[in-house]
Order: C-alpha cells, then structure tokens, then sequence
C-alpha cells in the first residue's frame, strides 16, 4: 500500500510537472485573452476591449496579464466609457484552459477607473444584463424562505486586489459627483452566493478614508435591499463602526448598532466640508445608539452620547412626514449643556459669534424636544438641575425653562419667536426669585458705577426685533423689575452725597465714598425701547434714609440722566433736610449735581 502511495503521489507530481513545463504549447494566449474579456463581459453585460496581453505564465500558478481594459456602452447614441484598467492579472486553471474554457480567480487590478451612477429611485446604474446583476436582481426578489438556485450562485470569484484605483460616483438627482481616488482594497468573495468580506484605503479630496466591511449577502447590498452588514471606517479623526440591517437603496436602517466617535471635531468638520451652527466650540464628540427604522421613523435607541466631556442619554426619533419638514424629537438627560451653544444651533444670533451665520438644525427640521441637565450655562450665568423643553414648527420656535436652581434662587424663561434666527421678532420673558443680586451684577459686567446686593427678585420681559441680540440692543424694549430686601446699594454714599452737596456745585458719584446704602425694601420698575430705558419707579427704603430716583437711562450709550431724592427715613433723623439732585453722564462715574431747594417765603 505504502509503495501504490508513493507511485500514484509521483505520477501526480509528474504529471503537474509535464503540464506546467508543456502548458507554453498547449495554451493559446488568444484562447485565455478572449476567454477573461468573454468573462468580464458576461459579469458586466457591455462591450469589453483588451489592448494587449503583457504576460503570461504557468509557474508556479497560471497567470495572465493583461493591459488597456476598457468597458463601454452606448447611451443616447453615444459611446460611453463605464470603467477602464491599466492592468488586470488573474489566476486561471491549467486543466480548464487546455479544455479551452479557462475559469479565473485571484484578480489585481491596477489603476481602475469606474464610473458609477445612482438613479432617481436610488439605485446603482453600473451593469447591465450580465452574470452580476442577474445574481443581484435574483437575490433582491427572493424572499428569506425562499433560496435561489441559478447558475450565478455557483460562480466563483477568489479574491480580488485593487491598486491605486478611482471610483466617481454621480448623483443622478442632484447631479453632484465624489471622487475616490488613490483606491487600495483587498477584496475575498469566494463566490456569489458566499459572504463577503473586504478592507481598502482611499481619499475623497484631500481627506483619507479607511474602511473594512463583511456582510453575509453581498448582492443583496449591491442591489440596494436591506442586508447585515458589519462596517467600520475611519475619516480624518472621525471613526465609525455600524453593525445591522441597511439598505442603500432606502438609506435606512433597522436593529442596527452605530458607534461614532470624533477626536477632533474642528479638523474633521473642515476635512469633510461641514458647518453647523452650534458647534463652534465642540472639540471632541462621540454617540452610540441601536437604530431602527418603521413606519418612516427612525428611533435612535439606547442613545449615549459625549460632547467636550459632557455624556448624555435618552431616546431621539426622527420622523419622515410627506409634505411636511421632517420632525426630530427626543428625550435627553446631559450632564452639562450649554444654552447659547444649543441656540446657535438653531440659528438663534445671541452675541457676536460669527460675522456669517452657519446652518442650523431649523432650516431642515422641525423639533420636539424635552431636556434635562444636572448643570448649565448661558454665557457666564451658571444653572443646575435644569429642565427645558423646546418646540420648533415652521419658523416658529418656542422655549421653556422650567424653575432652575440660579445664583442661590431659581429662574424660569420663555423664549418664543418666528422666522430664520428669529429675524421676523421675538418675546422673551425672564422671572428670577430669592437670587443673589451681587452675584448677578458683577456677571452682567456692567463697568462700575453702583451696584447691589442682596437676595432679590428680578423680572424681565422683552421684545426683539430683528436678529441677534448685542448687535441689534437698540430695537429691544420691554419692562425690568426688580424687588429686593435687606441688601445694599454698593458705590453710593448718603452721608458723602450730603457732605459735598454742602458746597459743591457738582461732583463725581465716586467722591461720596464707598459707604453704601443698606437698605429694608427695594422696588424698582424701568421700561425700555429705542435703546433708552426710564425709571418709572425706584424706591429704595433704609433703615435711616430713603432714596428716590427718576429718569432715562440711555442704555445703547452707557449713560444716566437721572434725578433724585434723599430723604429720612421714618424711622431715620427727622431732622435732616430732603436733599435733591441730578445724576448724569457716563454710569461707571457718573456726575450729580445738587439741586437748592426752593426758599421758603420771606427768605
């Protein structure tokens, strides 16, 4: 048995030998060269031409080069180039070429150029009436308990390398066009009925792009219909993984797993061209979710998310409505969220951002949202357990803050208006309660002048019209209140005021001394507009003088022209005289100037 062993192994290996020796003037060239353009035309379903064949040899495995590969069709009449390849190797059997029907496998090509279109219905329109889309268009309509049997599942392929290739893809529909160039890609599909499994690097201008991919239906993605996937890819300092049901013919999704990170959302927000408005300030940013898609919705479930260090979770839906802009709802909890950010993203101009207003989310979308955060910000205003809704319909937009812890008190606030970034007006209503009055002051950086504190009351209601909200300060109005008790007015001295009201025709506020003005009840109304504000009401209660005040307040200029009146309080000394005076100018030190009382008669 031994010796039969060894007879029948050499006899084989004798035979290998004497085919590979002889297979040089068994095996026409021409027979192999018409044979892969035969194949590859078959595949496609179009005309194939070969310019030449550069080599060919059978050790130690049968492999044929060919050059100038050309695909083609005739659209409206004319001839149209569909994909062309410098150089196509490819293994090809021994025993099938001396048949004269080599079959092949094992391809390299280098330096492809294809040319892909997607149609209307979002379709690929790249192949015809060949091998490929017969398998695709089969495997598209069969149903999961229904397996085809055609000669296509039977087809092998091998394995198939791509050097330094091009790929442009052209929206039918848009007419916009992306070019992949520099494509290196390591293909293994054994056959069409096998999984497919493949890796490759190219760049789309200037940014590099990597991406690995398996999916157990390939031709069921290729057609467009809903197929398991398991991808990742990686572009600038973005890297995605997506694992699940997607179909690119729909460009949605069902059960599928999405994780997106970005280390360096800048540079890959430039690398991919994209700008939204918001996000001016994000450095890094990353989201998980499991997606499904039904009925036109998609629900991003399980949603976690981090931006700048700041996670959050909750739910997100994403509802397509025929006729109608589509609407993004969610329930969010975040650690921490910054408001004037979440503004700007609704084209919301709150300061000097930018000088050119970037797209936000309104333009596309309407939005339902409901948010929760343990801490937030607007500007240097910091807040805890924050909760808010927003709602967004057309170009209207609604937002409430509900009570809000705030400076040691609690604030609430309703922001509504119409039009792109509000440019059509808005009204804004602001109720703070029991906050620190000092504490709001100094945040509001009004350079100097008097100031208070205490714990208070402030309301704020306003009306804007216009975008933005520093630039256009002098088309806002509306009314501020502010009540207030046992505090103080900081940088205003009675006694310095009576001192040099005495023999001083006019001085600075800020020669009175800095002794301040305790005082038991402050009640302050102002209404505003045009960029002026006047003092309908200030009436400042101490424990022994009272301050009266009156006026405009030319805001837009950071000025005073005010009048008042110090007088005792009733339980102050009855004896000192009503003092009145005019405050005016700038109000970081503005000048008051005494007013003499009117002579009694006689006098």
């Amino acid at each position: 048995m031994i010796k039969l062993a060894l007879l029948i192994a050499a006899v084989i290996v004798a035979v290998s030998v004497v085919l590979r020796l002889s297979a040089p003037y068994l095996v026409s060239s021409s027979v192999v060269r018409s044979a892969i353009a035969s194949s590859i035309a078959a595949w496609v379903g179009h005309e194939v031409t070969i310019d030449d064949v550069a080599d060919i040899g059978f050790w130690p495995q049968p492999e044929i080069t060919l050059t100038g590969i050309k695909v083609t069709r005739i659209s409206n009449g004319e001839l149209e180039t569909l994909g062309e390849v410098d150089r196509l190797s490819a293994r090809f059997g021994l025993i099938s070429a001396l048949a004269g029907r080599p079959d092949f496998s094992a391809f390299r090509l280098e330096r492809p150029r294809i040319q892909v279109w997607r149609g209307i219905d979002g379709g690929l329109d790249w192949s015809d009436q060949g091998v490929l889309s017969d398998a695709v268009r089969a495997a598209v309509a069969a149903t999961p308990d229904v397996q085809t049997n055609g000669a296509a599942d039977n087809a092998e392929i091998g394995s198939v390398e791509i050097i330094d290739g091009e790929v442009t893809l052209t929206d039918v529909a848009s007419g916009a066009s992306f070019v992949a160039s520099g494509v290196n890609a390591n293909i293994d599909w054994p056959g069409l009925a096998a999984p497919l499994s493949g890796q490759g690097r190219f760049r789309l201008g200037d940014t590099p792009v990597s991406v690995k991919l398996h999916t157990p239906t390939p031709l069921v993605l290729i057609g467009g219909a809903a197929s398991r996937v398991d991808a990742s890819a990686s572009i600038a300092d973005l890297s995605a993984e997506v694992r699940g049901t997607v179909s690119l013919r729909q460009a949605s999704a069902e059960d599928t797993d999405i994780n997106i990170r970005i280390s360096d959302v800048p540079k890959t927000a430039a690398a991919l061209g994209l700008r939204l408005a918001g996000t001016e300030r994000w450095r890094t940013a990353a989201i998980q979710a499991r997606v499904t898609n039904a009925e036109d919705e998609w629900r991003f479930e399980d949603l976690d998310f981090e931006i700048n260090d700041s996670r959050g979770d909750g739910i997100l839906a994403l509802k397509n409505r025929p006729g109608e802009r589509p609407l993004l709802s969610s329930t969010l909890a975040i650690d921490h969220l910054q408001l004037d950010d979440m503004l700007q993203a609704l084209s919301i101009n709150v300061g000097d951002r930018a000088n050119v207003r970037l797209p936000g989310l309104t333009r596309w979308l309407d939005i339902d949202l409901r948010l929760s955060a343990a801490t937030a910000a607007f500007g240097g205003f910091p807040m805890s357990d924050l909760g808010a809704s927003l709602i967004g319909r057309g170009d209207a937009l609604n937002l409430v803050i509900a009570d809000t812890r705030f400076l040691g008190g609690t604030i609430a606030a309703r922001l509504s208006g119409t039009g792109e970034g509000f440019d059509k007006g808005a009204d804004v209503a602001v109720t703070m309660t029991r906050v620190d009055l000092g504490d709001l002051m100094s945040r509001l950086s009004l350079d100097g002048g008097p100031s208070l504190k205490g714990t208070g009351s402030v309301g704020f209601n306003a009306k804007l019209v216009g975008t933005g909200w520093q630039q256009n300060i002098e088309a806002m109005s509306g009314k501020l209140t502010i009540a207030s008790d046992n505090g103080q007015v900081t940088g205003f001295s009675p006694d310095g005021l009576r001192r040099l009201a005495a023999d001083r025709a006019y001085f600075q506020l800020s020669a009175t001394g800095n002794d301040g003005l305790d005082y038991s009840t402050l009640d302050i109304a102002v209404s505003f507009s045009e960029g002026s504000a006047e003092v309908e009401r200030a009436d400042i209660i101490g424990k022994r003088q009272k301050l009266d005040l009156a006026g405009i307040i030319p805001y837009s200029r950071q000025a005073l022209a005010l009048t008042g009146a110090l007088s005792a309080a009733s339980n102050g000394d009855q004896t000192q005289l009503p003092l009145s005076f005019f405050i005016g100018g700038a109000w970081s030190d503005p000048v008051i100037s005494p007013i003499p009382a009117r002579p009694v008669p006689g006098q």
